[in-house]
């Protein structure tokens, strides 16, 4: 059904928690993986006066998240996945993405969200959200597993109180 899979990755251990299901469904498809990085138009082009810093920067940034695509892809190679990457500079990144699921003939797009709601999500945005609402193919969004360690020192803090009685 599945011929070749889109994952954008942000570096992120929360966009990482999709991978397992991507290569499940690659395994089980004979899928082609394709890791994206979209590395975005930093502030530091704007604020660096030497335009030949502002080129080396943008040469480092663009190799540490190549270098960073291929350690994950070495991981889909050990389990005989076929896996290529790709680093595509791009804003905004939801359209760099579905703009690359269009120029590579993805059948689907695996991406995690990272499950913001509320102010957060009106004030940041959600890429996911973008992704899902104008990709060309469906779009497998993957909830990652995340404690919920802030939610439950609030509980602790706000436990009911105690009647004191005399």
């Amino acid at each position: 059904m599945y011929k070749k899979i889109l994952v954008p990755l942000d570096g992120s251990e929360l966009a990482e928690q999709a991978l397992p299901q991507v290569s499940q469904l690659a395994g089980c498809m004979g899928a082609q993986v394709v890791l994206l990085r979209v590395p975005g138009e930093s502030v530091y082009s704007y604020l660096v006066p030497d335009p030949d810093i502002a080129v080396e920067m943008r040469h480092d940034i663009e190799t540490a998240a190549q270098v960073y695509l291929d350690e994950i892809a070495s991981e889909f190679r050990v389990m005989n996945l076929a896996v290529s990457t790709l680093v595509v500079w791009g804003a905004p990144v939801p359209d760099t993405i579905i703009q690359v699921a269009r120029q590579i003939e993805a059948d689907l797009i695996v991406m995690s969200t990272h499950g913001r709601g509320g102010v957060a999500r009106l004030v940041i945005g959600s890429v996911a959200d973008d992704v899902v609402r104008h990709a060309p193919v469906p779009v497998l969004l993957v909830r990652p597993n995340i404690p919920r360690v802030e939610n439950e020192k609030i509980r602790k803090q706000n436990k009911p109180i105690e009647p004191v009685l005399n």
